[in-house]
């Protein structure tokens, strides 16, 4: 049972993830995409907090973004707006996922806050109107509200859970690139021949539900192409995993963040190492997260 006096406090980890595969099958008459995606979360994360308060507002932790642009503020004013109450919250975020890095912190800290504040607040609203308030605010966010290995389609509103991928490890590359209006820009430099039929997010999630692997063969990004020909910290980023030993290096998302999968934490580490030493990136490591992120 809940602890609602003042100085109590729910927290969660607001998990980052991975695009096993991102693939672009169609333009939507209302201006999106379509797409085909097998998601993974990670366990590089941001520390979300939530406290009765008055009054409604975000306190931001090591990093600095206009609050009212802020995804999670965002969906604590929509999770308010929808229940027609007055309740106030403090909510404070803890980055550890740099930001804009295609790594999907935003979305998962609007996700977490969902699901904090909906306890905090006593609200008992169904799953689907969480589902279609996410879904309003991004399109990674009603992943983020299950996370662990996901089947993604639609604008990424249609969420089909599936088995646990084997455990791997993922080396993480962050390029310092400033992408205006990222996700529209990445999405505008696509052509028509970019576009693929889902067919390589379909056989992953076979062989992954039917017990197997995924093949790094299996494993794209429509944005691999035009993030690597049109921003040279990406191509270099690219250009570096592969020198460290990295087979199949992928975009995160839309980027710019590449990453790569090992099959162990002392060779995640290493390359780690080596990104940040000898090639001047930020470099992560993670691994994949299945559990529900949400503590009480």
């Amino acid at each position: 049972m809940l602890n609602h006096s003042p100085e109590a406090s729910i927290s969660a980890k607001a998990f980052g993830k991975i695009n096993l595969t991102l693939e672009v099958t169609a333009r939507r008459t209302d201006g999106f995409h379509e797409i085909n995606s097998i998601i993974q979360t990670i366990s590089l994360c941001d520390d979300v907090t939530v406290w009765h308060s008055p009054d409604l507002f975000l306190e931001q932790s090591s990093y600095v973004l206009e609050p009212e642009s802020d995804l999670a503020l965002r969906a604590a004013k929509l999770l308010r707006n929808h229940a027609a109450i007055s309740e106030g919250a403090k909510i404070r975020i803890h980055k550890n996922i740099p930001l804009s890095s295609g790594l999907g912190g935003g979305s998962s800290d609007a996700a977490s806050v969902l699901t904090l504040l909906s306890n905090l607040w006593g609200l008992s609203l169904k799953s689907f109107e969480i589902s279609n308030l996410a879904a309003s605010l991004g399109s990674d966010v009603p992943f983020f509200l299950e996370g662990g290995t996901s089947y993604v389609q639609g604008r990424g509103e249609i969420v089909r859970a599936m088995s646990p991928i084997p455990k791997k490890w993922f080396v993480l590359c962050v390029p310092e690139v400033a992408i205006p209006l990222k996700t529209a820009t990445m999405y505008s430099l696509l052509e028509a021949s970019d576009f693929t039929s889902g067919g390589l997010s379909r056989k992953i999630e076979a062989r992954v539900n039917g017990g197997g692997d995924f093949p790094e063969e299996f494993l794209f990004n429509v944005f691999d192409r035009v993030a690597i020909s049109n921003y040279k910290s990406i191509a270099s980023a690219f250009d570096a995993m592969h020198a460290i030993g990295v087979k199949e290096p992928h975009l995160a998302g839309s980027g710019p963040t590449v990453y790569g999968i090992v099959n162990t934490h002392e060779s995640a580490r290493a390359m780690q190492l080596l990104l940040e030493l000898k090639y001047g990136f930020k470099a992560y490591i993670a691994e994949p997260v299945f559990d529900d992120p949400v503590s009480i």
